[in-house]
């Protein structure tokens, strides 16, 4: 089986090609942009190549036989803010390519990144008790929510209307060691600064957040990739639930000498999450990391990344 993973190089994408590669899959990453040296994997074959480009991708696709894509690849929400023309071929018209490519090739599966976003900052609106799920109406707030939000919609339309086994995650705040882009950047205080010995401040400290470590999250991507049909289009990824000086005060608890400033507020992102679907179609097969063993291995990673 030959699986490309769009994005494979970014910060979830790096996880999915080493997860696969260890089972002795055939791995392709494509990325539009040169590939850094540090970034190389073994096992792992790299592609250069614009998803916006459906000629492209699907040469790609029928030269290298490939079986199924995980498509990672997109502008996050600063940059679709910066550039919503680019975020617009990226993220749509990229994700429809794949879809499309899907058809034409008879591809056996495509995953693809979703995003909570799609519900906009809109967290403390729920009613008490009220969960977001997978039919939960969409509210976006920002030019990336609106790509997701419209994603979703065409994927639906590709697996009703063609029969492509195409299936969206809806991913949340997730964090690790290499995060580098994202509107969830901010957790560079809680984990960066402790992990180097930096004093940091931490923003949003009136806040909840579902905590999704990388791992977990590139998990479940190889492992929905995996299967020849789902009952739903899309699933929200399930994580923990925790407040931000809850996160801050199991930081403190791993690294003592963390001096650590928390400032008041919220963002917003969304929290109250129905991931039992996905729970359910996966059951054992993907195991949750522990908050504690989550934050102690992101702040573990920095430190090697560091050289400390």
């Amino acid at each position: 089986m030959t699986t490309l993973v769009t994005g494979g190089t970014g910060f979830v994408g790096q996880h999915a090609t080493a997860i696969l590669a260890g089972q002795d899959e055939r791995v392709l990453a494509l990325d539009p942009l040169p590939i850094r040296e540090e970034l190389r994997q073994a096992g792992v074959e790299y592609v250069r190549g614009d998803v916006s480009d459906l000629r492209s991708l699907l040469a790609i696709l029928a030269e290298h036989g490939v079986d199924r894509v995980i498509h990672l690849g997109s502008l996050l929400a600063p940059a679709s803010a910066e550039d919503p023309y680019r975020a617009l071929e990226v993220n749509c018209a990229g994700t429809q390519n794949v879809f499309e490519a899907a058809r034409i090739l008879r591809l056996a599966n495509v995953t693809w990144a979703s995003s909570m976003a799609v519900f906009g900052h809109s967290a403390a609106a729920l009613a008490e008790g009220e969960l977001l799920t997978e039919h939960t109406p969409h509210s976006p707030d920002n030019a990336y929510g609106a790509t997701k939000s419209y994603c979703e919609h065409i994927s639906r339309a590709y697996r009703q209307r063609y029969g492509v086994n195409c299936v969206g995650l809806r991913i949340g705040l997730v964090y690790g060691a290499g995060k580098e882009r994202g509107e969830g950047l901010f957790t560079e205080q809680l984990f960066q600064r402790p992990a180097l010995g930096q004093p940091g401040v931490v923003p949003y400290g009136d806040d909840v957040y579902c905590w999704q470590y990388v791992r977990d999250v590139a998990e479940a991507f190889t492992l929905v990739s995996c299967l020849d049909s789902t009952d739903n289009a899309v699933y929200n990824l399930p994580g923990t639930v925790l407040t931000m000086v809850g996160a801050v005060e199991t930081v403190r608890a791993l690294v003592p000498s963390a001096e650590l400033t928390v400032e008041p507020g919220v963002l917003g992102f969304p929290y109250r999450i129905d991931a039992s679907p996905l729970t359910a179609l996966l059951g054992d097969s993907l195991r949750l990391t522990s908050i504690r063993d989550g934050f102690a291995a992101t702040i573990e990673g920095i430190a090697d990344r560091a050289g400390r």
